[in-house]
């Protein structure tokens, strides 16, 4: 008789169902502080949310504040791998830039929880614990690190105009993009957030690119004015 086939249950290893298990509650908690913040929040909110035993998110992750470093890098992570490689790829300098500003915004049309959650973590920084403080202002610096990484990259290959200081326009990226992230979330049927995507990326292109760069856009087949091929 022919030996049986294991079930894909049966063939995960113990790693792989206990990332599968922190996965779940990461989710779920991203769910329950985007609509409750995080003040007030249980383990029993989150695995009720989840589905899984009460104890699940203490045993797995030890504390409230263990899981919200969690959650923070997650949502980090997800940032990178599931909306900015994508779009942005192998590029550099200001065609990333723009990408990314593309990547986020777009977002923001249907913000899915883990953005919410992030956001509210945000307005709620001075109340949290000295942990997810230093975690914030981590995820801040590592945004404004890596905006900075590509306007240094731009200026090196003649996008950007040498004039512009790097670590100005890498807070104003980020600053731009927050400020009307929080808008968005706040009031989202204030804003036209197609309409403010193709502003921000116009107003970024005139800001930064250099006079050579807007020159060798404007000859690209099917180049329509400048800022539309900016993100390309």
């Amino acid at each position: 008789m022919p030996a049986r086939t294991p079930s894909p249950r049966q063939g995960r290893t113990q790693a792989e169902r206990r990332a599968t298990s922190e996965q779940r509650l990461l989710n779920a908690t991203a769910r329950v502080i985007a609509q409750r913040g995080t003040t007030s929040v249980t383990f029993a909110d989150i695995a009720k949310v989840a589905g899984c035993s009460h104890g699940l998110p203490g045993y797995l992750f030890g504390s409230k504040t263990d899981l919200l470093l969690a959650l923070i890098e997650d949502v980090l992570e997800r940032f990178r791998t599931d909306l900015v490689a994508p779009i942005v790829g192998d590029a550099r300098g200001l065609p990333a830039l723009i990408g990314m500003q593309r990547a986020f915004l777009e977002t923001l049309v249907r913000p899915l929880p883990y953005t919410r959650a992030l956001y509210v973590m945000m307005s709620e920084t001075p109340a949290l614990a000295p942990e997810l403080q230093a975690a914030i202002r981590g995820h801040q610096e590592r945004a404004r690190r890596m905006a900075r990484e590509h306007v240094v990259a731009g200026i090196e290959l003649g996008q950007i105009r040498p004039d512009v200081d790097p670590d100005a326009q890498a807070a104003l990226w980020f600053g731009t993009m927050r400020g009307i992230g929080q808008q968005v979330l706040l009031d989202p049927d204030a804003i036209d957030v197609a309409a403010v995507t193709e502003e921000a990326v116009a107003a970024m292109t005139r800001t930064l690119a250099s006079e050579e760069w807007l020159d060798a856009a404007a000859d690209e087949p099917g180049a329509n004015g400048g800022t539309d091929r900016a993100d390309r």
